[in-house]
């Protein structure tokens, strides 16, 4: 009888759980970059001609003028602390949306970043988070782990949120993030991880318009 050698051996032996972890995140990471290739092609399509609307790192980046930004609607959503949002609060305010889920490995790469430029803005600038796709435990769970300073708006009531910008904000694409002027449309946009330098650009002359009209 043959001693059957190592590769043999290992051809035959059942793939492990951490084996089929690593090759899911892997095709995670894939599927990701490839959809974030897609929406930039899509976008740049879309905005041809227009320098404003480009491909940066791992995200698409649109940027409005004044006169082009889409204007959202107000509307009420139930916040993970139990608390309620209404917009109406915010009218005359700079705010950031960033939809989320705890699920979702960009999520997790860009939430430094987010609770970076947070804080730095912080009073400047209001940030919601819109949580989907995730259950309320869960998403706590990960605001508690990440120190995000800002509260979100339950999986519940993601729809609604959504809904009230209508194109500017796709089911499909998470995380978005959205920068939101003064009155309330949208004036850029992030599809895809976002990271502290490119939000910074984007919000600096928003809050700087903003200013100047007081």
């Amino acid at each position: 009888m043959s001693i059957p050698t190592e590769q043999e051996v290992n051809v035959d032996r059942p793939e492990g759980p951490a084996s089929r972890s690593r090759g899911t995140r892997l095709l995670t990471l894939i599927l990701i970059a490839a959809a974030v290739a897609l929406l930039a092609w899509v976008v740049a399509g879309r905005s041809e001609g227009d320098p404003r609307a480009r491909a940066q790192g791992g995200s698409v980046v649109e940027e409005y003028d004044a006169d082009d930004r889409p204007a959202g609607e107000p509307f009420q959503a139930q916040l993970l602390s139990g608390e309620w949002l209404n917009t109406a609060t915010l009218e005359g305010k700079v705010v950031v949306y960033n939809v989320w889920g705890s699920w979702c490995a960009p999520c997790v790469a860009e939430a430094p970043d987010l609770v970076e430029v947070a804080k730095e803005f912080a009073g400047d600038v209001t940030f919601v988070g819109i949580n989907v796709r995730d259950n309320d435990a869960a998403a706590r769970a990960f605001e508690r782990e990440h120190g995000v300073p800002y509260d979100s708006i339950t999986s519940g009531d993601s729809a609604e949120a959504m809904g009230a910008f209508h194109s500017s904000l796709a089911a499909a694409a998470v995380p978005t993030t959205l920068v939101v002027d003064r009155e309330g449309r949208v004036a850029a946009r992030a599809i895809g991880p976002v990271t502290a330098t490119t939000l910074r650009n984007l919000l600096e002359p928003v809050v700087a318009e903003s200013q100047g009209t007081e």
